[in-house]
């Protein structure tokens, strides 16, 4: 049961490839993008206005980008990782990656394709002659690039950050599901006890961490959420004591918490 990422560009067949190789694995989670984003908009942080303050330069960020920024990798990070906890699954969409840096194991999949054969799939699917495919496929790369620069920091065209990355020039979609159903079931890629719990403890930390993102008393708060076998670890440095009590009552209240440890001290 992998966890597997494809990450694309636009119109390159990136979700076709994904629903080929979830069918073949059998895998009960096929995850775009869209279902991300649609639970940080649950939590009131829509991207509208990330990508109102990505269109800023940096020193013109303010408190409110970075904190809405961070809320929003925190609900999606914490919703992938939920998926992820679950069983096999399959994410294509952009930069889910990064969400899952610190699983080691998660196959990571670069989708690409020769420009010409993006414009030409353009042209077909959306009816347009080739000038607008091409100015649609330029601003399509050029915001995700921006947007993975602006969210993690990282560039979105490095091949370092992936285990294999297949070129559609003259491979098949078949043939690319094939190579990634073989990756996905070598040891390297092979969800054990160990990493499954590895990824259910991390699922569990990300959910107390969206409670404390959630709830306003304890949203600034710099707390850093270990768990292990449904024991919460909680540290940092606090300003009170007063908010040392709405942290762990606010993590008590969550899913699959047994036991809290509070590590935290008093600034």
């Amino acid at each position: 049961m992998p966890i597997i990422t494809i990450s694309r560009g636009s119109k390159i067949g990136g979700q076709a490839l994904a629903e080929m190789v979830a069918e073949r694995l059998n895998c009960p989670n096929l995850i775009s993008r869209e279902v991300l984003v649609k639970v940080s908009e649950e939590h009131g942080v829509s991207e509208k206005a990330l990508a109102t303050a990505m269109n800023e330069p940096p020193h013109f960020w303010s408190r409110s980008t970075r904190t809405t920024r961070r809320l929003y990798l925190t609900f999606i990070r914490a919703a992938l990782l939920e998926y992820a906890a679950e069983g096999c699954m399959v994410y294509h969409g952009n930069a889910g990656h990064f969400l899952l840096s610190e699983v080691d194991w998660v196959l990571k999949v670069r989708l690409i394709a020769p420009v010409e054969y993006r414009i030409s799939a353009l042209q077909q699917t959306m009816k347009i002659d080739r000038y607008e495919a091409e100015r649609y496929i330029k601003k399509a790369d050029d915001e995700r690039r921006r947007w993975t620069k602006f969210l993690y920091n990282e560039d979105w065209d490095d091949p370092s950050h992936f285990d294999v990355v297949i070129n559609l020039k003259n491979t098949s979609l078949d043939t690319a599901s094939n190579t990634i159903c073989r990756l996905a079931n070598s040891p390297e890629y092979e969800r054990t006890e160990k990493r499954a719990l590895d990824v259910a403890n991390r699922a569990l930390a990300a959910r107390v961490q969206v409670a404390f993102e959630t709830n306003p008393k304890t949203r600034e708060a710099d707390v850093d959420v270990r768990a292990e076998d449904g024991i919460v670890y909680l540290y940092g440095q606090i300003a009170h004591d007063n908010l040392r009590s709405e942290l762990v009552e606010a993590a008590a209240k969550v899913r699959g918490v047994s036991e809290l440890v509070d590590k935290m001290t008093i600034l």
